[in-house]
């Protein structure tokens, strides 16, 4: 995990987590107990957004190797998820 975590205006971290596991019953409780969305893009990535009282728990799932955490900010225009480049 790179760089510090970006936190949205509504008090939620808006990233990306890209899955190691192929775990499908554990991909499945990590979403559930995270509010992530059931779905992954072409690439592997799915984006989500985190409370921040959750970000604790998604580091250490992180750190067990199941996912790693994108910290970067995405946008939906359509159907279509976009980085957002803060350069």
């Amino acid at each position: 995990m790179k760089g510090k975590i970006m936190d949205t205006t509504n008090g939620k971290h808006q990233l990306w987590v890209s899955w190691h596991t192929r775990d499908a019953e554990a991909i499945e409780q990590i979403r559930r107990y995270f509010g992530m969305p059931h779905y992954t893009t072409i690439n592997g990535l799915t984006p989500c957004e985190i409370d921040s009282k959750d970000m604790a728990m998604l580091k250490e799932t992180a750190k067990r190797g199941f996912l790693s955490i994108i910290n970067e900010k995405w946008c939906k225009n359509g159907g279509v998820y976009s980085f957002i480049s803060r350069k």
